[in-house]
């Protein structure tokens, strides 16, 4: 027990009706103290310096008291003991004594004795301090507490404690920081003992600990993971002193949940079995674990973790904590899946794809670019676009390209792209811009789907549209557009033009008798016949039924037509042979000149009027009306007759 707590107690250092001691044996009670105190006020620790502080006083104040029993040479060995703790002490000690006026009244404390550490702390600057009135080389700002405790300790004889700050702008408190004093006060007889220490040094390392705790607290409690510490020694093991603000957002666990906890106080057991298994892990082998992709249930539902669990150890070598920390990488590894299967989707569907950067120099490309172009890989990566055989995305290839990519994301068109064969594909391309934060234009996707088959079965299905489904004569819309253009050729450069219409006469009445299938067959011998009568530059079309047109383009002299109308009208009445039946398809012919200033209706109209009138003059006839002049020529067989088998 120390001497201040003694002194609080009551408790008596010296036994009122103990026998006196030998005078050696009391003399070396003290200065045994006088040493051990001195030594324990040498420790770093502040606790044993005030141990230290307090048995040196107790010994000095113990030799001190013995005095009066000793002779003269034991009075000097107390006095060498007070002196040598009082110069010895590394605390500031004064001894103070009290001051009267002639009248008795208390005037305060003077400095009786003062060692070297108390003459460095309350007069730096060279004057004696013994001798001095307390209040005057006191620093200012002293607190009135130190003044009431200094009063109670000599009124009151009970040791006392006192700790204050002397802020910037007092005396010993010059720097940027507060100055901190510890004194102790201690009742001596006829006087009060001052023992004074700077305890700067610890306060502001206990602030800058506060500070830097505070500092790492602050620090792991914003970290973007869940950070999380269980201790590992035994009066605490496996009880949560670390829990950051993530790892409570994302376990909906707060820290005042989860400090001094135990994972089996708060976790699902299959949490803990796991925990338990990792731990075990890190103990066989005490170093930094990673545990990727582990599955936590949380409030949210499933989250995948990367989990890092590393041993921390204290001073003593010794496991001291097992740190954890855990990021929650959900939305990573989705992301990442999402990458996955978009990149798998792109190798894996039939159109080709091609990526380039700003500069419209390759960065990727699929599988289906490659079949397509006959390219190889290395050919492709970081080549220019345009060298490749692309078109380039500028207005003189691509109509709209740049203006469509310029306001939007994406354009697309058709696009002619040659083929590893030579030959050329027909492509519909689509073309996609990525841009940054500043809109600034960083890949170009280039999407080909090869449409050569289908704009093979469009041109199919228009060639279809425009064809007679049974002669596979052009049909009356291919007429109209044939005719129309013969007449712009005609007027872009001169020369004569005529249009023939052809009837067959007595159709319908084989029709009837030998039926609809012989009749189609009659129709497509009809219209070999006829195309074997006209000139290569001439047209034979099927308007309806058993109706024909031939154009004659260059053929507006009326014996060049009279030849051709008397050819179809000799080589259709020739025999036809359908199944067992011999029929003879007639026809009555009616032609039309065109004049330049005649439209396609009125040119029409005429020849069809000129082939009515053949039928009425007769039929197996030909009429040729030249600018509505009529004029007949050919005189063919009239009749119908109909042969056996």
């Amino acid at each position: 027990m120390s001497f201040i707590t003694s002194m609080r107690m009551g408790t008596p250092t010296r036994p009122l009706s103990a026998p006196a001691s030998p005078p050696r044996l009391r003399l070396a009670i003290p200065l045994i103290g006088l040493i051990a105190g001195l030594a324990l006020t040498s420790s770093h620790h502040p606790a044993w310096q005030w141990v230290g502080v307090s048995l040196s006083l107790c010994a000095a104040w113990a030799g001190w008291r013995a005095r009066p029993a000793t002779r003269g040479s034991a009075g000097g060995l107390d006095d060498a003991v007070w002196q040598a703790w009082l110069e010895g002490s590394q605390d500031a000690v004064m001894v103070l004594t009290p001051r009267h006026d002639p009248l008795g009244r208390f005037m305060g404390h003077m400095v009786a004795q003062a060692n070297a550490p108390a003459q460095a702390l309350f007069l730096p600057d060279g004057l004696a301090l013994v001798g001095q009135r307390l209040q005057d080389v006191l620093p200012a700002g002293m607190p009135e507490s130190f003044h009431e405790r200094l009063h109670m300790a000599w009124e009151g004889r009970q040791p006392q404690v006192d700790e204050h700050a002397l802020h910037p702008g007092h005396a010993l408190g010059q720097g940027e920081a507060p100055r901190w004093l510890s004194h102790q006060m201690i009742p001596l007889p006829g006087g009060v003992a001052l023992i004074s220490r700077d305890t700067s040094a610890a306060h502001h390392a206990i602030e800058a600990l506060h500070e830097q705790e505070s500092f790492y607290r602050c620090l792991v409690d914003h970290l973007p993971m869940a950070v999380f510490a269980r201790s590992a020694r035994a009066h605490n093991a496996g009880r949560y002193v670390v829990w950051n603000r993530e790892a409570a957002e994302v376990m909906q666990l707060s820290a005042e949940q989860v400090l001094g906890k135990r994972p089996e106080d708060i976790l699902p057991p299959e949490m803990v079995e796991r925990g338990r298994a990792l731990d075990q892990a890190l103990a066989q082998q005490p170093r930094v674990h990673h545990f990727p992709n582990l599955i936590y249930q949380t409030p949210q539902g499933p989250r995948v973790v990367d989990l890092i669990k590393a041993p921390i150890y204290g001073v003593d070598g010794q496991l001291d904590h097992i740190l954890s920390i855990a990021q929650d990488v959900t939305v990573q590894r989705q992301a990442a899946d999402q990458l996955r299967l978009a990149s798998r989707v792109i190798d894996e569907t039939g159109d080709a794809v091609m990526v380039t950067d700003a500069m419209d120099r390759v960065v990727m490309v699929n599988p289906a670019f490659l079949r397509m172009s006959g390219l190889r890989h290395h050919e492709v990566i970081g080549h220019d676009a345009e060298l490749l055989g692309l078109a380039p995305l500028r207005e003189t290839h691509l109509i709209g390209v740049q203006e469509t990519l310029r306001g939007g994301p994406r354009w697309a068109g058709e696009s002619p792209l040659v083929g590893p064969d030579g030959l050329l594909l027909e492509t519909w391309l689509s073309v996609s811009v990525l841009r940054n934060e500043a809109q600034q234009v960083t890949q170009h996707i280039r999407v080909f789907n090869d449409i050569s088959r289908l704009k093979a079965q469009q041109r199919e299905l228009t060639e279809q549209a425009r064809r007679d489904s049974l002669t596979g004569l052009p049909n009356r819309r291919e007429f109209s557009d044939r005719l129309r253009l013969a007449m712009a050729r005609a007027r872009r450069q001169p020369q004569t033009l005529a249009l023939m219409y052809v009837d067959l006469d007595g159709f319908k009445a084989i029709n009837d008798q030998l039926g609809h299938a012989a009749g189609d067959r009659l129709l497509v011998e009809v219209a070999r016949r006829m195309e074997d009568c006209v000139r290569t530059t001439d047209c034979v079309c099927r308007l309806s039924g058993d109706e024909f047109t031939v154009i004659l383009e260059g053929a507006g002299h009326p014996d060049e037509v009279t030849r051709i109308a008397n050819r179809i009208i000799e080589r259709l009445a020739q025999p036809c042979q359908i199944d067992a039946h011999t029929v003879q398809a007639r026809a009555s012919l009616g032609a039309a000149l065109w004049a330049r200033d005649e439209d396609l209706d009125a040119l029409c109209q005429r020849a069809d009027t000129a082939m009515y009138a053949a039928k009425h003059a007769g039929k197996g006839r030909f009429v040729l009306d030249t600018a509505g002049a009529w004029g007949a020529a050919g005189t063919g067989h009239a009749g119908l007759y109909v042969g056996a088998a």
